[in-house]
């Protein structure tokens, strides 16, 4: 065999060798897919997102994708520990899917005290603390404006997250209360006396029973006031 021969097997060889690594795909690329995805799946949650991409084998070897396409399994949630899933249709198909733990680090409330049933909160009954939120159950209160004013529906100890479903708005009506009904329509408003037939929170619907006996059905609008269109 030539000289020149053996170089250009050579040359041959080093360029098969730098093709099947080009071919192989890019880990670095593929969880920074990952991170942009969860991203933008936690961009309206409240607080600051903290993404940590678990380990993926450095031997893993996945051809080159032209357009990585991250997506959600099902029953996956895109906060706490969970999965994201990756997937290529070209120039091959295969799919991967990659752990990854957010964290949503903000501001949540927690009671202060011991909350007694029916008494309205004051900045005295809670406290925020900074926290990781994607740690909490549903519903936690961020903001004090939600929970100011508003009313446990039960008994609740110190020291847990105060959320929205152990509150309810302030009654601005009361069972047995005399309260001013105000009909309204297209160009009318007239008002009469009632008596209220059960409790409300502004905005909540309450039966009354009208000076003349009958009992209407109307919109809490005011304390003592219920509105009936």
């Amino acid at each position: 065999m030539t000289c020149w021969m053996l170089r250009l097997l050579v040359l041959l060889a080093g360029f098969q060798g730098t093709v099947a690594v080009a071919q192989n795909q890019d880990l670095d690329l593929l969880r920074k897919a990952v991170v942009e995805f969860a991203r933008s799946q936690t961009a309206k949650l409240p607080g600051e997102v903290e993404i940590e991409v678990g380990a993926l084998d450095e031997r893993l070897q996945l051809t080159a994708c032209q357009a990585l396409q991250p997506y959600l399994p099902a029953g996956a949630r895109p906060w706490g520990r969970s999965n994201i899933g990756v997937r290529c249709q070209k120039p091959e198909s295969w799919s991967i899917v990659v752990p990854i733990t957010v964290k949503v680090m903000g501001e949540a409330l927690y009671t202060a005290r011991p909350l007694a049933r029916g008494e309205p909160l004051t900045d005295q009954d809670f406290t925020a603390q900074r926290t990781d939120l994607a740690q909490l159950p549903a519903g936690v209160l961020t903001d004090r404006a939600q929970a100011l004013g508003r009313v446990p529906n039960v008994s609740v100890a110190a020291g847990l997250p105060l959320r929205a479903e152990m509150l309810r708005g302030a009654y601005v009506v009361t069972q047995g209360q005399d309260v001013r009904i105000v009909f309204s329509g297209d160009g009318f408003k007239v008002s009469s006396d009632g008596r209220a037939l059960g409790n409300a929170a502004l905005g909540e619907t309450v039966q009354v029973r009208a000076a003349s006996g009958k009992v209407v059905k109307g919109q809490a609008s005011a304390a003592g006031v219920v509105e009936v269109k």
